[in-house]
């Protein structure tokens, strides 16, 4: 099983815990696709990705900034991505640099546990 979900993260380019955490340090922005659910659309969408970690259930899930792209909501904006459900991870060599409104440097209430979270110069 573990060879199985190995070369499963390596055939669709699945958001791996080592690659978000790549992402995040070196602020890059990822075109993911992300499967959605029963509320969101499922798509492509550009993100800059901040925080990573897992729910109070458990769920790796990552704080995003959502650029452009498929969504039920309002773009741009903050958006919340169950890890599990990101079909397709590319981190683009675009760096953000930019803290965006409603950021918060010490992590993310709704996360039970944060892993890896930006780092921005005030």
């Amino acid at each position: 099983m573990k060879l199985y979900n190995t070369l499963h993260s390596i055939i669709l380019e699945v958001a791996s815990r080592e690659g978000t955490k790549k992402a995040i340090e070196n602020k890059l922005t990822t075109l993911i696709y992300y499967e959605g659910d029963t509320i969101n659309n499922p798509g492509w969408r550009t993100i800059e990705p901040v925080c990573a970690g897992t729910t109070k259930r458990n769920n790796p899930v990552l704080r995003a900034w959502q650029t452009e792209g498929a969504t039920d909501t309002e773009v741009p904006g903050w958006k919340f991505f169950r890890l599990d459900r990101v079909r397709n991870w590319q981190p683009t060599m675009e760096e953000f640099t930019e803290m965006r409104p409603g950021y918060n440097p010490y992590g993310d209430k709704s996360m039970n546990q944060v892993w890896f979270n930006a780092k921005f110069e005030k």
